[in-house]
């Protein structure tokens, strides 16, 4: 009994052992073993600024022309970006915005106070002033007049005409006081007129000393209706039967006065109205959107500053009054007297 005893211990010792040796690991020795790579940490990427463009202006400072910057404002933003800049129009500009800007080209409209100063500021930026009569150029600064420093031609032309196309060369000129632009187209008219006609005697009655040609009066700078009216009135008792407005004194007063004696206007473009039409000879005007289009070349490739001065257009012509045949003669003549050849003064 004792022996099966012990046989039964000894067979349940000897499964017990065996039952802890199943499913035991064979150690392994890193040599032997397989690593399972641990990546490396990623170094987060930074954000590098891609540097702006440098910037071309139209700069359209309060009282500019709202016609000429809407017609000048997509050729000039077509000319900036064309050049790899970025455009922007702006109401105002200083010499602290030049600290956060790279400002290349500065196209500027009139009128800007100062801007020879705001030129002299940035020497290595590019402005051309617009419109500008009363500016000279700089060493960065080119200037586009809208046509004066020339007043005299559109008046030689205006005088021309006048004489021209009226019987007994019965003209006359309306101008204003103290304004250099407006005198010198006065005496540019006189000028013309005394060109084509000489002594300008007229041939028919009425005649003597109050018939004497060319006439003109200079208004008073702030002229009142009835001061215009009573001018208007003389001239017309004077017989005047053609007249040149110089730029800047015409007002709608006069020029219906003058329709309703239905007597001949030569004036500038900016003051045509289709209810003058039948009386107006032609118009005298500087086309400033060609002129900028022409220059804008001679802008870009000069180093220094420039001037440049449109030339006179003839414009708006009522071929009943003023005939083709006429005007190849009046255009001829505006060809000789821009280049120089024929004078515009007595002087």
């Amino acid at each position: 009994m004792k022996s099966y005893r012990a046989i039964y211990w000894f067979l349940v010792i000897t499964l017990l052992l065996t039952g802890c040796g199943i499913g035991s690991e064979k150690p392994v020795s890193p040599a032997d073993g397989t690593f399972t790579a641990v990546p490396e940490p990623t170094i987060a990427p930074v954000d590098t600024p891609t540097p702006l463009s440098p910037v071309g202006v139209l700069l359209t400072p309060p009282g500019s022309d709202q016609g000429l910057i809407d017609e000048l404002n997509p050729i000039i933003g077509s000319n900036i970006r064309d050049l790899g800049l970025r455009y922007q129009v702006l109401i105002n500009l200083s010499q602290d915005d030049f600290q956060y800007e790279d400002y290349q080209i500065v196209v500027v409209l009139a009128p800007f106070p100062d801007l020879k100063t705001l030129a002299e500021s940035a020497p290595d930026t590019k402005f051309l002033a617009v419109g500008f009569n009363d500016l000279e150029p700089g060493t960065n600064l080119s200037v586009l007049r809208s046509g004066g420093g020339d007043y005299d031609i559109q008046g030689f032309i205006g005088g021309y005409i006048a004489a021209l196309i009226t019987t007994d060369w019965r003209v006359g000129a309306l101008s204003v006081q103290e304004n250099p632009d407006a005198l010198a187209a006065r005496d540019g008219f006189r000028t013309g007129v005394k060109y084509y006609c000489g002594l300008c005697n007229p041939k028919y009655a009425p005649t003597g000393i109050n018939y004497l040609y060319p006439k003109y009066i200079d208004l008073p700078v702030d002229a009142t209706d009835s001061q215009i009216s009573a001018n208007v009135d003389f001239l017309v008792d004077r017989a005047v039967n053609t007249y040149y407005i110089v730029p800047g004194v015409g007002t709608q007063l006069m020029y219906r006065m003058l329709v309703a004696y239905d007597k001949n206007i030569i004036g500038p473009g900016s003051d045509y109205q289709e209810e003058y039409k039948e009386n107006w000879v032609l118009s005298l005007e500087y086309d400033l959107i060609a002129a900028f289009e022409e220059f804008w070349p001679q802008f870009m490739e000069a180093e220094g500053g420039l001037e440049h001065i449109p030339p006179l257009l003839l414009t708006d012509i009522n071929y009943d009054l003023l005939s083709e045949g006429k005007m190849m003669i009046v255009e001829k003549i505006l060809e000789e007297v821009s280049a120089g050849f024929i004078k515009t003064s007595y002087e």
